[in-house]
């Protein structure tokens, strides 16, 4: 399994663009989480800040509209750091230690 695993990272081709067009097709749902957290953060109970995360991301995926913009447009949003909220940095933090790791098990 690992020489499998080996050969798959060695032979691995990483295309931005399409990786991002891939994050897209969740229309933004993938921020969910972090949507609750704030809501809860911010007053919400937890019961409630999971309501209206489900109801945001549901409509972002159903009618295909950014979750970011919905917010926007909804008393929910009032008072969120949107751009700290929607930022991807928190996913990618450890990215470069993490490849780093595995040119070194390639190499």
């Amino acid at each position: 399994m690992q020489r499998r695993m080996l050969g798959v990272i060695r032979d691995l081709v990483v295309d931005p663009r399409r990786m991002r067009e891939n994050l897209d097709l969740t229309h933004g749902a993938l921020f969910s989480q972090r949507l609750l957290l704030a809501l809860v953060a911010r007053g919400s109970t937890r019961d409630e800040a999971y309501r209206i995360t489900q109801r945001l991301a549901q409509q972002a995926i159903d009618e295909r509209v950014h979750l970011r913009e919905l917010l926007q447009h909804d008393v929910a949003g009032d008072g969120l750091d949107l751009d700290a909220l929607f930022d991807f940095e928190p996913y990618v933090r450890y990215a470069d230690e993490i490849v780093g790791r595995l040119d070194a098990i390639v190499a």
